[in-house]
């Protein structure tokens, strides 16, 4: 906590030393764990919004949730009669001209409707490629990237979901360290939070339905977002401050 604390004192203290711009733009761009939902109070964009608020920064959070939406368009896959990702990302992201976009895609991406011989809805091969070309995008706007892994899946969904699910959570780390962009892992956090708190490897206390998280879901991930974005907003206030030097 104390860590915290003195990050985000350390950014307050510095961000008068940059120049006056408008707020930070942030977006949360991704499917029905980001999306607003009937039995949540507040989900993660909301939450982080209040933080930095609170914190004293002047931001303000776009959720461009979508529930049942891939990263993909609905021409790779309709089962799902929405816009996906592919198909509103300029829309609902690109054109608001975002500093920080957050993506969280990957367990409707991952999901074998036909069960365990099936094929996912977006291929692991395709839903590197979309999630790369978000970034690439993102960054040639001048903009910064956050990704998220798809959280775990609770006890009600068989194992081979759930191990479907971790080869598109393990593909989001691996994007992270090869585009050198910033990381919150739901799944190890979640995992994490479990163990500490319940029995290892009992997550279902953090979701209404074995799959979107609870309130106390939608906390854990903006806490995380939250510290991230401190952290590099304060990095980018001290590289500021040192050339201004």
């Amino acid at each position: 906590m104390n860590k915290i604390l003195s990050v985000i004192f350390f950014f307050l203290i510095s961000i008068s030393a940059l120049p006056q711009t408008d707020s930070l733009r942030i977006v949360a761009f991704g499917n029905s764990t980001t999306a607003f939902r009937k039995g949540v109070d507040k989900v993660y964009s909301v939450r982080l919004q209040e933080k930095l608020t609170q914190a004293g920064i002047c931001a303000c959070v776009v959720n461009s949730g979508v529930g049942s939406s891939h990263t993909g368009s609905i021409k790779d896959n309709d089962f799902a009669k929405v816009k996906h990702g592919m198909d509103r990302f300029k829309t609902d992201v690109l054109d608001l001209r975002p500093n920080w976009v957050i993506i969280n895609f990957g367990l409707n991406d991952a999901y074998q409707d036909e069960g365990i011989k099936g094929k996912p809805r977006i291929p692991l091969v395709k839903y590197r490629e979309n999630l790369e070309y978000f970034i690439k995008k993102i960054k040639d706007q001048g903009g910064n990237v956050i990704l998220l892994t798809p959280n775990p899946l609770g006890s009600r969904y068989e194992q081979f979901r759930k191990s479907q699910v971790e080869k598109y959570a393990n593909c989001v780390r691996a994007i992270a360290r090869e585009q050198k962009v910033a990381l919150v892992d739901s799944w190890e956090l979640f995992s994490r939070h479990a163990s500490a708190t319940h029995v290892a490897g009992d997550i279902d206390f953090l979701y209404l339905d074995g799959i979107h998280p609870n309130d106390l879901g939608h906390e854990l991930i903006a806490d995380a977002l939250f510290r991230s974005l401190t952290h590099f907003l304060s990095n980018e206030s001290e590289n500021f401050r040192n050339n201004a030097e």
